[in-house]
């Protein structure tokens, strides 16, 4: 088994843990986003095709990146959706790691942090407070 340590790791890269890989980037914290899934936007590509937002495009935000299209009050598309997550993990360069299935997260016994038991690595977090 391998163990890389890594002070933040962030469980899971959809909107909400995009926004956290932002901005602790934004602050120069080292951290890493594991995704189960092996691009971005898995969860909406399982959408049927003709699956759009039910609400405006505009209420589409994550920082560092508000709709910017034509159609403020319209109702993006699940392909637009799609991209606009692939867009905002390449734009922002944030460090996702695609195809990590996060088992558990224990504490550590032997000092402070913890470990985030994943396949196909394991990752400990220096605990900084």
């Amino acid at each position: 088994m391998t163990t890389k340590r890594v002070e933040t790791v962030i469980v899971g890269g959809g909107q909400a843990g995009l926004a956290t890989s932002y901005w602790l980037k934004q602050h120069g914290r080292e951290h890493i986003v594991l995704e189960k899934a092996d691009r971005s936007g898995h969860a909406w590509r399982q959408r049927w095709d003709s699956f759009t937002l039910v609400t405006p495009n505009w209420t589409f935000r994550l920082p560092g990146a508000e709709y910017a299209g034509d159609d403020r009050d319209g109702f993006m598309p699940r392909d637009e959706i799609v991209a606009a997550f692939e867009h905002y993990v390449a734009g922002h360069a944030l460090p996702v790691s695609f195809g990590v299935d996060v088992t558990a997260v224990e504490p550590l016994t032997d000092r402070p942090g913890y470990r985030v038991r994943a396949r196909p690595q394991a990752i400990s977090r220096r605990k900084t407070w």
